[in-house]
């Protein structure tokens, strides 16, 4: 039926109802997130839209700045869960945008069969296709270029406590970081795993990962390199294989010194060459991933002055993130990296 009506005119009105229709669905899909978030008991802590940002900040005021967002996120609705999980309410959380999205396909389409105006109703039907296909490409579990989207996300928080229980700290410590409290205020055990955890699960990967900073904060350098060590063999998503290797290659070229460390980071660097996720994250202007590249500047290409200029450059991009706790953390790491330069500098000849 649909077939008969195709002409220029409406093939035109199609695409674009299409291109329209895929900015609209990325704001009715994080609206979703936000309204199933509420719906679960969760609380708003921020809305992103490519690189701007909705956030409370530290008078609890929300707020709209553009900030220093990772490029690879087109849109997140980050939100505070409620202390006990065991009911699934991160179910419908994650699922609400597609859910969003099916619905407004739904709407669109239907439109097409009710409206009589040909330009309209084809209009209508480019929406109703952008909204159906991101809302399958969402709900249907796979890594959406290097991060999982909310489908996989369910799937994989479903598999074990220890993964629940590590989706629960990823939105929590943002939520706590953003209110001002520092990776550090959390106690010892606030980060452990089982012994029979599942490493190559990404939540259970980011609650070490998040042991492995409280540790680098604290100092401890050599306990929190072992801890990313032990996510080194895990088979992980693309972006958080690229996180546990920046994080190994900077303890490497900052927090130890000697020249075994240098080569282990040399070589880190020649494997991630041909990595198009790992590349992609380094050409993000994100102050953490800066700090790498800093590093990698000043100890691997012994030009210490572009790695003091890049490191002011993420001290300006920091105070951006508007996460307090986020940004006390990369401040910690860019005291570290720039005196470890300047020592470099004052031993070269």
């Amino acid at each position: 039926m649909i077939i008969g009506y195709w002409n220029g005119g409406t093939i035109t009105v199609y695409v674009i109802g299409l291109i329209v229709g895929i900015f609209i669905s990325l704001v009715l899909h994080e609206l979703g997130h936000l309204v199933c978030g509420r719906l679960s008991g969760y609380k708003f802590v921020s809305f992103r839209l490519m690189n701007w940002l909705w956030a409370r900040n530290k008078d609890s005021k929300i707020i709209l700045i553009k900030d220093a967002g990772l490029g690879i996120i087109s849109g997140q609705c980050l939100m505070e869960p409620v202390e006990d999980e065991g009911d699934f309410r991160f179910v419908l959380y994650n699922l609400g945008g597609g859910l969003a999205n099916l619905l407004a396909s739904a709407a669109f389409l239907v439109s097409f069969f009710i409206i009589y105006d040909e330009f309209v109703r084809f209009f209508l039907f480019g929406m109703g296709v952008s909204a159906l296909l991101l809302g399958a490409m969402n709900l249907v579990p796979r890594t959406a270029g290097a991060i999982p989207n909310d489908g996989k996300n369910v799937k994989e928080a479903l598999k074990s406590s220890d993964a629940r229980h590590g989706f629960y700290l990823m939105l929590k410590t943002n939520a706590d970081l953003s209110k001002g409290k520092f990776i550090t205020d959390y106690g010892e055990d606030a980060f452990s795993v089982s012994e029979s955890a599942d490493l190559g699960n990404f939540f259970v990967a980011n609650t070490v990962m998040l042991r492995s900073q409280q540790l680098e904060e604290q100092g401890a350098y050599e306990h929190s390199y072992q801890e990313l060590l032990r996510l080194d063999a895990a088979k992980l998503p693309p972006y958080y294989r690229s996180l546990v290797a920046l994080g190994l290659i900077f303890h490497e070229l900052i927090h130890f010194e000697g020249e075994t460390f240098v080569q282990l980071a040399r070589v880190r660097i020649e494997e991630k060459e041909k990595d198009r996720s790992f590349q992609k994250i380094l050409a993000i202007k994100h102050p953490a991933f800066l700090s790498y590249v800093a590093a990698k500047n000043g100890i691997l290409d012994g030009d210490e002055e572009k790695a003091l200029e890049i490191v002011a450059q993420a001290r300006k991009l920091a105070s951006s993130l508007q996460n307090p706790g986020q940004e006390h953390s990369i401040t910690l790491m860019l005291d570290r990296l720039e005196s470890r330069l300047k020592a470099v500098k004052e031993q070269t000849p």
